[in-house]
């Protein structure tokens, strides 16, 4: 996947999030399809992409949830970057990372959007201890169904990479 690729689909992420997604919810929870799929991209094609889709993605999210311009870009950023240590230091079981990575990324990612758009707007109700454990959760079911489907789609593209070549 291209980089542009990547910049384009972090925008029909951020989309899907601010007008389907926000209004499904899961135990009171809404799904952070940017942050899923930022950590997956990050962990399946690398670092770069992973950034493309952060910038690109927390642009769209702050100008379509018209939050402080560059709250969602930072905590993105910080978050795949995480994932993208986190992807070197697991066991190289790759659907597993994933999941790793979203259940242990997701309450930092709320933490630090949360600190940024405090920062930069007036102030607002602080994210309870609760909502975090929850959306962690939510998050890791969303992240386990996703990662398990885009490894199978990888390596089954792969094995006809090998098929096709003499």
């Amino acid at each position: 996947m291209g980089l542009v690729l990547a910049a384009v689909g972090a925008a029909v992420a951020a989309l899907l999030e601010f007008t389907i997604a926000s209004r499904i919810q899961v135990a009171g929870v809404q799904l952070q399809i940017l942050l899923v799929f930022g950590i997956l991209l990050t962990l399946v094609s690398g670092f770069e992409h992973g950034m493309a889709w952060a910038f690109v993605g927390g642009l769209f999210a702050d100008l379509l949830g018209m939050r402080p311009l560059g709250s969602t870009v930072f905590a993105l950023l910080v978050v795949v970057g995480s994932a993208s240590l986190l992807g070197r230091l697991l066991l190289n079981i790759r659907p597993f990372d994933t999941v790793v990575s979203v259940l242990v990324l997701t309450p930092i990612y709320l933490v630090v959007v949360d600190m940024s758009t405090m920062l930069l707007r007036p102030p607002a109700p602080a994210v309870r201890l609760t909502d975090l454990a929850a959306a962690a959760l939510v998050n890791t079911l969303l992240a386990a169904l996703v990662a398990a489907l885009v490894y199978l789609a990888k390596r089954r593209s792969e094995q006809r990479e090998k098929r096709s070549v003499w």
